[in-house]
C-alpha cells in the first residue's frame, strides 16, 4: 500500500505542478514585489498567461499527461481493499479530491489571517487553477463536484495501514507500465 500511495503522491505532484508553482499567480514578466497591472491581470484571467516560460509550461503539461495515464492504469489494474476486505474504488481520484479540498481550506484560512503565501495568489485564483486541473480527469471531476460538506482541514487521508493492494487477475504480466499506458 505504501508503494501505491507513493506513486499516487508523485503523480498528484506532477498533476498539480502548475497549481503549486508560485509563478502561476503572477502575470507575464511580473516580479514578486510589483503590483499586477491591468494588462497582466487580463492576460492571466482571460488567456491563462502567467510568469512560467512557455517551454516549462509544455513540460508541465507533458508530465501531467503521463501522471493522468498512470492514474488510469492504477484504476484499471489495482484493487485496493480496506482491512475488512471492502474495495476502495478509485483511490487516485479520492486522494486528489481530498488534497485539493485541503489546499483550498488552507488558502482560505491563510488569506483570512493575512498570512503571506504565493505572491499575487488570491483564493479565487487558486480555485481557478484547481478547476482547470480537475477538468483534466473526468473521474476526478465527477468526484470533485459530488463532494459534500466542508473540505478537509488536513492533508492526511484516513487510510488504515492494514489496507491492501492486489492486481486484477488479467493484469498483463511482463508488460511494462509505459507500454500499457501508451498502447491503450
Amino acid at each position: 500500500m505504501d508503494g501505491l500511495l507513493d506513486m499516487i503522491s508523485g503523480c498528484t505532484f506532477a498533476i498539480l505542478a502548475n497549481v503549486l508553482d508560485f509563478r502561476t499567480y503572477s502575470g507575464p514578466n511580473q516580479p514578486e514585489a510589483v503590483v499586477t497591472t491591468k494588462g497582466q491581470y487580463n492576460l492571466w484571467s482571460n488567456l491563462d498567461r502567467n510568469d512560467i516560460p512557455g517551454d516549462e509550461r509544455m513540460a508541465i503539461v507533458y508530465a501531467r499527461g503521463v501522471a493522468l495515464s498512470v492514474f488510469a492504469w492504477i484504476r484499471k489494474w489495482c484493487i485496493v481493499k480496506d482491512p475488512d476486505g471492502n474495495i476502495i474504488h478509485d483511490l487516485p481520484s479520492k486522494y486528489m479530491v481530498h488534497l485539493l479540498g485541503a489546499l483550498l481550506a488552507y488558502k482560505s484560512k491563510a488569506y483570512e489571517e493575512n498570512l503571506k503565501g504565493a505572491p499575487h495568489c488570491r483564493p479565487w485564483m487558486l480555485e481557478a487553477q484547481i478547476s482547470n486541473v480537475v477538468e483534466c480527469d473526468s473521474s476526478v471531476e465527477k468526484l470533485w463536484w459530488k463532494k459534500k460538506g466542508k473540505p478537509s482541514q488536513t492533508l492526511t487521508m484516513n487510510l488504515d495501514e492494514r489496507c491492501t493492494v492486489e492486481w486484477r487477475d488479467n493484469t498483463p504480466h511482463g508488460q511494462s507500465i509505459s507500454s500499457e499506458l501508451f498502447t491503450s
